[in-house]
């Protein structure tokens, strides 16, 4: 490890996300495992031997930001969905950030139940069943819907051009007598 020196934040978060992108891959060796801001932003800082004096919260979202376009362009998994507010909290458990960990997981981890893996297995075909039987029975409903009888419109009825009076050029008001020529 080099001797640690003091950095501005925009000096420092290419190497951070560097080693983020190292520590994340660490972290999803581990099925389940996950990993807080803090501890992330302290151990980029100890790993990559730069320090700032900003508190983490002021620039880890920006380190994790070129993660996420690193991992995008490499076609990796999400691995920024590791991480976690704090420890201890509530784990988010909605089924876009289960997935993406279990993406993470599934990719780096080598201690994942093989009961585990046959489940989400059997979840993707399920969903993808369901996925194709919604588009046949909208396919369906668009065919059998072309077979009902065409809707009759109503006819369009030409309005009347304004009446104007022959002397002034005005448009005569409903009575049809000029309020200007009488």
């Amino acid at each position: 490890m080099t001797a640690e020196r003091w950095v501005g934040v925009n000096e420092g978060s290419v190497a951070w996300a560097d080693a983020a992108h190292d520590i994340l891959t660490e972290v999803a060796g581990h099925h389940l495992a996950v990993i807080t801001r803090a501890d992330l932003a302290e151990q980029v800082q100890s790993r990559t031997g730069l320090r700032t004096r900003s508190p983490y919260r002021t620039w880890i979202g920006s380190v994790l930001a070129i993660v996420v376009t690193r991992a995008h362009a490499e076609a990796l998994p999400p691995l920024t969905s590791l991480v976690v507010h704090r420890a201890g909290g509530d784990v988010e458990t909605e089924e876009g950030v289960t997935q993406a960990r279990f993406a993470c997981y599934r990719r780096y981890a080598d201690d994942i139940p093989a009961e585990v893996i046959a489940l989400a297995d059997a979840e993707v075909r399920a969903k993808e069943a369901e996925a194709a039987e919604a588009t046949r029975a909208r396919r369906t409903r668009s065919s059998s819907a072309g077979t009902r009888a065409p809707r009759t419109r109503k006819p369009v009825v030409p309005e009347e051009a304004p009446k104007i009076c022959p002397t002034c050029f005005v448009q005569l008001p409903a009575s049809g007598i000029c309020d200007d020529c009488g």
